[in-house]
């Protein structure tokens, strides 16, 4: 599978969001209590998803079993503008009923539909579903983070983390702290 661009950029952004949104500063798994809170937030972080759906996206981790897997490697190998219709995408997918009342108030929005797609393509390629074939085209992304036991190993490996996170601030037009 061939990721583009596009997808190839996002899934990094959206594996390191993930990841940021997983432990605390002490290292504990906070992921389910921080995606419960972007959930609450759906509707005040909707304007988002135009400019930033990574930072919204977030929102539907976990919401997705996935069937149809050559439609999602024609979506992940697209760019804006070639996707498929979402409707098409909907069909072959499974969404937690949770997730189900996010989808419709997003759909709703301009830009709804793309979003969705995204949403569900960066879902797919951090799945493991889509990274594994991936692996020769790009990085894959990181695991889900619930179902990924990890251990740090030294005392610095946090600051790789940390670096990143400011790298990407950074990208964003925030002055970086150190």
């Amino acid at each position: 599978m061939k990721l583009s661009p596009y997808f190839k950029e996002m899934s990094s952004s959206y594996a390191y969001e993930i990841e940021d949104l997983t432990y605390d500063s002490g290292g504990g798994n906070v992921l389910k209590s921080r995606l419960k809170v972007k959930r609450d937030q759906f509707t005040d972080l909707l304007p988002m998803i135009e400019f930033e759906p990574v930072m919204v996206a977030p929102a539907f981790h976990g919401a997705f079993r996935f069937g149809d897997k050559p439609l999602l490697e024609k979506l992940v190998a697209a760019k804006p503008g070639g996707f498929p219709k979402w409707k098409t995408l909907a069909a072959t997918i499974k969404m937690e009923p949770w997730a189900d009342k996010l989808a419709q108030q997003a759909l709703k929005s301009e830009g709804g539909e793309q979003f969705m797609l995204v949403a569900a393509g960066l879902e797919y390629i951090l799945s493991g579903i889509g990274a594994a074939a991936a692996a020769g085209e790009a990085e894959p992304a990181a695991a889900p983070a619930e179902n990924n036991e990890r251990e740090l190993d030294s005392d610095d490996a946090g600051d790789d983390l940390g670096d990143a996170g400011e790298d990407y601030l950074n990208d964003q037009g925030f002055d970086r702290r150190s």
